[in-house]
């Protein structure tokens, strides 16, 4: 399984997981860059995996079936909620993508219906707005207790599971966490170095690492959900 990134809309990332001339798309919240790259790589397009309902992660759905037979993924709460899905997804359903294990994790917090898509074959996690390297999403619809124990579920996997994000938040997350906490750790430093290399060289900072955000992200490392609360009330003031 090859995991291509592409850049979407103002700050949004899609994903392309190619098998063969076969492939997998997930987020795409507009279709142009999607059916270029299609074009440009000669790939099929068989299954969109879709993490929550908000337009910025769908919107180019409609045009990416167009005159295609596409199996479109999202979590059985969003079914009503996203026109189209052929394949509602839930925790603890076993599910396959080009013949590798998908595993479905039941993630709310940002929506009610968000999922992860953890593929550990490839030690892939597809969290769509629940984390983003040095934050996590804002709590549009679930409660700060959904949140932290959502978060949980990621921190339970393997630290070397590479974590792919939707939106390039990361410096102004970086920038928070410096001036919230009054101190700039190691970690932080050396990591904010590469991103902004990274940046600098037109790459993306997803993925991240779990092993990563265990060393600088304050919203996956809290211990209690009050502790969560204070950074998350803390980010949505700042």
């Amino acid at each position: 399984m090859n995991i291509h990134t592409l850049s979407a809309l103002k700050d949004n990332f899609i994903y392309v997981l190619s098998h063969k001339d076969q492939c997998a798309v997930v987020d795409p919240g507009e279709a142009a860059p999607v059916l270029r790259f299609l074009e440009h790589k000669k790939l099929a397009l068989t299954h969109i995996l879709l993490t929550h309902h908000h337009p910025d992660h769908i919107g180019g759905v409609a045009d990416l079936v167009r005159g295609r037979d596409v199996q479109i993924w999202a979590s059985e709460y969003d079914r009503e909620r996203i026109p189209g899905v052929t394949h509602p997804v839930r925790e603890g359903r076993a599910e396959t993508l080009f013949g590798e294990p998908v595993e479905i994790l039941e993630v709310p917090g940002h929506t009610l219906g968000q999922v992860c898509y953890y593929l550990p074959k490839s030690s892939a996690l597809f969290v769509g707005d629940t984390l983003f390297s040095g934050g996590c999403g804002r709590l549009f619809e679930g409660t700060a207790e959904q949140m932290f124990t959502s978060l949980q579920k990621i921190k339970r996997l393997p630290v070397a599971t590479r974590i792919y994000f939707g939106h390039e938040y990361t410096l102004r997350n970086l920038e928070f966490i410096k001036q919230q906490s009054g101190h700039i750790s190691e970690d932080l430093f050396r990591y904010e170095q590469q991103c902004r290399n990274r940046l600098s060289k037109g790459e993306p900072t997803t993925p991240t690492t779990l092993a990563q955000e265990l060393k600088i992200n304050p919203f996956i490392t809290s211990e209690t959900v009050e502790t969560f609360r204070e950074w998350r009330s803390a980010r949505d003031g700042w």
